[in-house]
């Protein structure tokens, strides 16, 4: 079954980039949705899908994979609808080099494990507050064609759900597999600061455009002015 997801925004003329944000444990696709709305960035689609399996309590309240299990037929199917939301944007136009993936806790997971293995060179990994789930297969399967593919890691170092010592394995894991990741800590829980928005704000515009900025709303025709 496709996964459920809403697009911003709706009325979008053209989409010459696409974003797949990819919520955490217990929430939907509305989670994402008060992040995107600071990103600001003009002719970009983002797609926020709720995640693949459904709580018991709630059909709002959805998973990607069972934490405790970390089962890999779960995984699979997982990846599996995150890809087909991928070709849906590359069959709308929009070449896979300008599609990127943006996740946090499991959508973080969910995004390296996913665009690690996609077999067409993809824009970019935004991966909060994530680990890399089961590295051995990883390390077997992942694409050659996303081997140089830009990394953007963060966690919290007040991080109680997932330690900051889970986030600097992520980063040696990946970094050990020679990606290129750029990793940041902040000072924060488990969450997305307003110093991690700004900065990831940041990594985008400079795979999206080629142009670094420290601020990427100002002076740039790329991006709303707030």
């Amino acid at each position: 079954m496709a996964l459920d997801y809403l697009t911003f925004p709706e009325d979008l003329d053209r989409a010459d980039h696409a974003m797949i944000g990819l919520h955490g444990r217990n929430a939907n696709k509305y989670a994402f949705f008060p992040f995107v709305r600071q990103m600001g960035f003009l002719h970009t689609r983002w797609v926020l899908p709720s995640a693949t399996f459904a709580g018991e309590e709630s059909d709002d309240v959805r998973w990607w994979y069972d934490n405790d299990r970390k089962d890999p037929v779960e995984l699979q199917e997982s990846r599996d609808r995150i890809g087909e939301l991928i070709a849906m944007q590359i069959d709308d136009g929009v070449p896979p080099e300008n599609v990127f993936l943006v996740g946090f806790s499991q959508g973080a997971v969910m995004s390296l494990d996913t665009g690690l293995r996609y077999p067409e060179r993809l824009g970019g990994i935004v991966a909060l507050s994530g680990y890399v789930i089961h590295p051995e297969h990883l390390r077997e399967e992942r694409s050659a064609a996303n081997q140089r593919i830009p990394i953007f890691l963060a966690h919290g170092t007040r991080d109680r759900v997932l330690g900051i010592e889970v986030g600097r394995e992520n980063n040696r894991v990946l970094e050990d597999m020679d990606y290129d990741v750029e990793y940041r800590e902040y000072d924060t829980a488990h969450r997305v600061s307003s110093q991690e928005t700004k900065d990831i704000r940041a990594f985008l515009h400079r795979h999206m455009y080629g142009m670094s900025m420290d601020d990427p709303r100002k002076e740039d025709e790329h991006v709303v002015t707030f």
